[in-house]
């Protein structure tokens, strides 16, 4: 029969991971962060495999039948279906990861492979932080320290841990630098708990993967989530930003990164023990790419040239632009307007700046070289980006990171 409708190369790939995934022997998953970006991506990357219905998952809930609506609800993101998967109640470990009563349920002690994706991500400077992000990851290692049915620990860090000044290309050097050398509280935080993790369990059976920028999903836009690619909007509407357009952007979609971070947990066996999910060099995205797309989804002519400025100059161009959408909705240009902190946008674009100038580009060798798939690039699902976020004003995007 004649196909109308042959099989895309997202459907594709989708299909080839769930053929791969059945093909395993059996696993009983912990998953920590269902309910975020990453952590959802990964719960839902397994729907449909063997293992999904083993799958265990640490919830912040008053009830098991409030933690497997969660759940669902966070699957049901990442997915064109209107039937969410079923998630039982004998799934949830009811629990918050800074209550150490939460990791004494006993079937915890089943378990054969962790994915730790818990974490405060956000780069504003939380005093939590380091109580979630180092002691109680710390915590939940020392807990399946003493698990003999283990066989993998994953940490899901950050590529960005990696600190400053470590050149163009960022490989995947185990010892991560001390938070002197970090940007904001959060990429610190990531690496501390990475280090110790190491030091302190060397009989624990880790894994870490450290992504990139996770922007966006490679089918669904931003669907899921805006988290990120808002910046990078405001950045292309402004057409000024402080880094130089030759600089780098390594951005990998969430359904991509979900993929490899589970095909590393239950990979049989691995070469290394750390590893980024990255664009790396063959994806990665330059500055002055990205604003060519952008202005060519715009449908705009002729531009005025990008301009880079200066970091005192950011506050003036946040002010500005609350401006020119107060001038647009008045002219019946912009339906979708609500009034947004202009301090928390420069905020926001003076430590997005600080990181685009370190030009980095994270090596990616090492999951190609395990046989797993390179990333796809930004600009080739940009498009179903900015049209998924089109009804959203630009304050409802920006709570999705801040």
């Amino acid at each position: 029969m004649f196909n109308l409708f042959p099989r895309s190369k997202w459907l594709r790939e989708e299909q080839d991971f769930s053929a791969r995934m059945s093909a395993l022997g059996p696993a009983r998953i912990f998953v920590t962060g269902v309910t975020g970006f990453v952590g959802g991506a990964v719960a839902a990357a397994l729907v449909g495999t063997p293992h999904f219905k083993q799958m265990l998952f640490l919830v912040r809930a008053k009830s098991a039948a409030e933690g497997a609506q969660r759940v669902r609800q966070s699957i049901a993101r990442f997915s064109l279906s209107e039937m969410p998967p079923h998630v039982s109640e004998s799934q949830v470990v009811v629990g918050d990861l800074n209550d150490p009563q939460a990791f004494l349920d006993a079937r915890l002690d089943q378990v054969s492979h962790v994915i730790h994706g818990a974490a405060i991500t956000s780069l504003a400077n939380r005093q939590d932080i380091w109580a979630v992000n180092v002691d109680a990851t710390l915590r939940l290692a020392q807990r399946f320290s003493g698990v003999s049915s283990l066989q993998r620990f994953v940490y899901v860090g950050a590529a960005m841990a990696c600190g400053v000044a470590r050149g163009p290309l960022v490989t995947e050097a185990l010892r991560l630098p001390v938070e002197r050398a970090h940007l904001a509280p959060y990429t610190a935080s990531k690496a501390c708990a990475e280090n110790q993790l190491r030091e302190r369990f060397p009989d624990l059976p880790l894994v870490a993967v450290r992504p990139s920028m996770v922007i966006g999903h490679s089918w669904l836009g931003c669907k899921p989530s805006a988290r990120n690619f808002w910046v990078l909007k405001v950045i292309s509407e402004l057409n000024r930003f402080v880094c130089p357009p030759s600089a780098y952007l390594d951005i990998v979609p969430v359904d991509y990164c979900a993929r490899i971070i589970v095909e590393l947990t239950l990979k049989k066996s691995l070469s290394f023990s750390a590893y980024h999910v990255s664009a790396g060099q063959q994806s990665s995205t330059m500055v002055v790419e990205l604003l060519q797309a952008f202005q060519g989804l715009g449908g705009k002519g002729k531009v005025q040239a990008y301009m880079r400025v200066a970091e005192a100059d950011l506050m003036n161009m946040a002010l500005s632009l609350g401006e020119r959408h107060v001038a647009q909705q008045k002219a019946g240009e912009a339906s979708h307007y609500e009034p947004f902190n202009a301090r928390l946008l420069c905020k926001a674009l003076r430590l997005y700046g600080r990181f685009s100038r370190l030009n980095y580009v994270f090596d990616q060798q090492r999951v190609l070289g395990e046989g797993l798939q390179p990333a796809p690039s930004f600009l080739d699902y940009i498009n179903l980006c900015d049209h998924s976020i089109r009804n959203l004003s630009l304050k409802s995007q920006m709570a999705c990171g801040f």
